[in-house]
């Protein structure tokens, strides 16, 4: 699924550490402030590791 579906009711604005599990496995960290950031990062993540943007299986706020 796509990390803005994933994120619902999960990441808030006013900063956060978000795991994001995907690929039936693999999971990735980021600080982020609101949905906006955490989307650039995962966007750049997935760019850099030639992953697709929507292998999310999961979100959750450490």
């Amino acid at each position: 699924m796509t990390l803005g579906k994933a994120a619902v009711g999960i990441v808030h604005t006013g900063g956060g550490t978000y795991n994001i599990g995907f690929n039936d496995g693999n999971e990735t960290q980021f600080n982020a402030y609101n949905l906006p950031e955490l989307l650039e990062c995962w966007i750049n993540f997935c760019v850099e590791n030639g992953f697709q943007t929507n292998s999310v299986d999961y979100v959750e706020r450490v």
